[in-house]
């Protein structure tokens, strides 16, 4: 089965079991040991979320990365908008690059964890 048809059989389940599933991959990465060894990121305590994170900072590797794209902001423009070494920059870069599987995975538990509270999340036209 392709990523694709169970992306799509995931969206047939109710918010509750789309729930479940997303927790249950998730804490399947949990148990998975870090491949790599991060100068500046690292991993913070998190009921469900895995990615990594900025040392020092409550600051998303992914937060940095999709600021860049964003604003399409050059690796020394980030580091200054930042106020972080450019290296840092970089780390997150690669890691945020090399990790979107996980990063998508999270954005989407975000946003039904969201609908299922009821929170509106497409931009409401003020008429």
């Amino acid at each position: 089965m392709s990523l694709q048809e169970l992306k799509e059989k995931a969206y047939q389940l109710s918010v509750g079991d789309r729930l479940a599933l997303i927790s249950a991959v998730i804490q399947s990465l949990q148990n998975t040991p870090p491949i790599e060894n991060w100068q500046y990121l690292v991993l913070r305590p998190h009921p469900w979320r895995r990615q990594l994170y900025i040392k020092g900072r409550k600051l998303l590797a992914s937060t940095v990365w999709q600021d860049m794209t964003s604003n399409q902001m050059s690796p020394e423009q980030a580091a200054e908008n930042w106020d972080l070494p450019l290296s840092a920059i970089y780390e997150a870069l690669h890691y945020c690059e090399s990790h979107q599987g996980l990063l998508k995975l999270e954005a989407d538990e975000e946003r039904h964890r969201l609908e299922a509270k009821g929170v509106p999340l497409e931009p409401t036209n003020a008429a």
